[in-house]
């Protein structure tokens, strides 16, 4: 495969870079250099940063570049769309675009009714969506989950408990799936819906109940939703009644990939080594040491690696494909190399400093890399988790039996 890029796309590049350079300064807070949520995640100034730079690529039109003209987009091209979120994700700014599953979701799977409904909002950033899927009997096993919705007139009624669900005290609608159908196979008789959480006043629905879950750090980064006899109107069904299976597991094909999170590690990587040629230990810098500088070599090879294989998933996209496997590699890479490589790594070459984490004035790097060494634990399932990239790539891509 040729993955150069045209001239065109890498002019873009420039431009893109120089966008940043205008408008994005993290200020010092770390929200995205981890997969699913990082330190400053929650942060109310982290998040007003994130979400005025959001509002500066809406405006400038790139926020849905992607997008079909008919949807306010540019149906930019692969080059175009790959070197505008490799670049965001280098330097560490939020994702420039909208939910990739749920917007797919509606897409391919939503009635016109349905994308009238919500596109135009969250072209404009006006929709903040959690995902209702996992369950405290159904993570990876998704398929058993019993959370029930039940048909009655023009509604579903919607009964049952989510877990993990990501910021969702931060969100004001919710896109979950629920079995509609108990006597069918656990992969049939799901129903995908969107679902109000929040009214115009930020309250929480009738019948949604949220309970916290924090991480080591003492952060609301999760919580449990609770639904009690929720209803839900059938226009808000995505998909058909009974497949919503089959519409969510379309879409996550596209999630799991992790296009940008490779450029998002080399960006890390490179601060790094900034930062680490500033850093002496007993009066010596700690790159002047020749296992820290074969660790460090041994990194980058294997962060060009995943830059590799988030290429091919690309121009598999750009195609038209649908990248299973491939996009499962990919992903599986990207946390792996987070959890077990990256991060480790760094807190390697720190020794006892990494044990100094964020906000501690000896730290080096501000106690990041300790931080995101002890938040890298959490890949194993944010995100769906290796096990579940795995057991994809030995199912669909080397025809493995479950």
């Amino acid at each position: 495969m040729d993955f150069n890029l045209s001239s065109q796309d890498e002019g873009f590049r420039q431009e893109v870079r120089q966008f940043l350079t205008d408008n994005w300064d993290t200020k010092g807070y770390d929200s995205h250099s981890i997969n699913v949520r990082s330190y400053d995640f929650a942060t109310p100034e982290a998040r007003d940063i994130d979400n005025q730079f959001i509002q500066k690529l809406v405006e400038k039109g790139w926020y849905t570049m992607h997008w079909p003209e008919e949807w306010g987009g540019e149906d930019a091209s692969f080059g175009k769309q790959f070197v505008y979120m490799e670049e965001l994700a280098y330097a560490n700014a939020p994702i420039g675009h909208p939910p990739t599953n749920v917007t797919g979701a509606i897409m391919l799977h939503g009635t016109d009714w349905l994308k009238e409904q919500f596109l135009p909002k969250m072209a404009s950033n006006d929709i903040d969506w959690a995902q209702g899927y996992s369950e405290p009997n159904a993570g990876t096993d998704l398929a058993s989950l019993q959370t029930r919705a039940v048909e009655d007139g023009d509604d579903f009624v919607i009964t049952g408990q989510k877990i993990w669900s990501s910021g969702s005290h931060f969100s004001n609608w919710y896109h979950i799936l629920a079995r509609s159908d108990p006597d069918a196979p656990k992969h049939r008789g799901i129903t995908y819906f969107a679902m109000k959480f929040k009214d115009d006043d930020g309250n929480m629905m009738p019948g949604i109940t949220l309970r916290p879950l924090y991480d080591f750090f003492g952060t609301r980064r999760w919580n449990e939703v609770f639904m009690d006899e929720v209803r839900v109107p059938k226009k808000y069904v995505i998909g058909e009644v009974n497949r919503g299976w089959y519409a969510a597991m379309t879409v996550l094909n596209f999630e799991r990939t992790s296009v940008d999170g490779a450029a998002r590690h080399i960006g890390s990587f490179d601060r790094f080594i900034e930062m680490a040629r500033k850093l002496k230990m007993n009066g010596v810098n700690v790159l002047e040491n020749p296992v820290t500088k074969s660790q460090l070599a041994d990194l980058r090879v294997v962060l060009e690696v995943d830059r590799m294989l988030a290429y091919r998933v690309a121009a598999m996209q750009a195609a038209g494909e649908i990248p299973q496997y491939e996009g499962a590699m990919s992903g599986w890479r990207v946390l792996h190399t987070s959890k077990y490589w990256m991060w480790n790594t760094f807190a390697k070459i720190l020794g006892p400093y990494a044990a100094l984490l964020k906000g501690e004035r000896r730290a080096p790097g501000d106690g990041m890399y300790g931080t995101n060494y002890m938040l890298s634990q959490n890949e194993s399932g944010g995100g769906g988790g290796i096990a579940l990239g795995a057991n994809i790539i030995a199912q669909r891509g080397l025809g493995l039996p479950r």
